[in-house]
């Protein structure tokens, strides 16, 4: 499973609540708390955020499904504009549900405006904590496509539009690996902690602990971050303190492994024949 993805997910919601005209109507894959926010009353501009395709192509390596280079990750911010009914108008025990109209001119405007601002929060906003976050974690947006909402079949168009990041992101995290202080997810961590409001709080102990239970040798960092099994690494010993009795943990015992066995007692570097 791949942790920077909800992380880089919940950062997109936080720094697009109240900076558009959705204001905080902002959320985080799941609609029903929508329905409620608008019920009643006239059509408000929502925004719903997702994380769609994740594709890492080509892997030239085990250790590469953790890099970002050539991961292409799709988070998708669907804005549109609805109003709730209840699904039994005169039961107030029945569902409500959300209820899209035919669009119209001011539909329109608020789809295109709140598209707009949806940009500059996450890549153009200087002062905007989450919108850094949100850059610092994405080292390249490869593609932007939108589309815009509507039923062909029955020829009915309502006020929506759906934006695409895909975006080239940072480093995923290797299990048990501790992030260095720098590290944008320990950012992440406190904001989410100085701002409840957004509704992420309790992601900020579920990540902390995930980042720091059970952190792992130096040497073991190398080995996941590369994908290499325990004998390769071995086998590198470019400058890695091994584990020895003592130290880390009891060196690999080669009599007991399947793994093909080099019948080398002495390597040297000399170049001649």
């Amino acid at each position: 499973m791949s942790l920077l993805r909800p992380i880089l997910r919940a950062t997109t919601v936080a720094a697009l609540r109240d900076q558009t005209w959705a204001e905080d109507r902002v959320y985080d894959s799941d609609l029903t708390p929508l329905a409620t926010a608008v019920f009643g009353g006239p059509a408000k501009p929502y925004i719903v955020c997702y994380t769609d395709q994740d594709d890492v192509s080509p892997v030239l390596g085990i250790g590469e499904v953790y890099s970002g280079e050539n991961r292409s990750l799709s988070i998708a911010v669907e804005i549109g504009v609805a109003g709730a009914v209840r699904s039994s108008p005169g039961d107030p025990l029945s569902p409500i549900v959300l209820q899209f109209a035919a669009t119209d001119m001011g539909m329109e405007w608020a789809c295109d405006v709140t598209s707009a601002q949806v940009l500059s929060a996450l890549t153009g906003s200087a002062t905007s904590a989450w919108g850094e976050l949100f850059k610092r974690m994405t080292t390249r947006i490869r593609r932007l496509p939108t589309r815009r909402g509507g039923m062909a079949q029955q020829g009915v168009r309502f006020a929506a539009r759906r934006l695409i990041f895909v975006v080239q992101p940072i480093y995923d995290f290797v299990p048990g690996v501790v992030p260095v202080p720098t590290h944008p997810v320990w950012e992440f961590i406190r904001l989410t902690r100085a701002s409840p409001a957004i509704g992420e709080v309790d992601v900020a102990s579920v990540v902390e602990s995930l980042m720091t239970t059970s952190p792992i040798p130096d040497w073991r960092s190398i080995q996941g971050m590369l994908g290499l099994t325990r004998a390769g690494v071995e086998a590198l010993n470019a400058g890695i303190p091994l584990p020895w009795p003592g130290v880390e943990e009891p060196p690999l015992d080669l009599s007991d492994t399947n793994e093909f066995v080099p019948p080398f007692l002495d390597v040297s570097l000399d170049d001649s024949p």
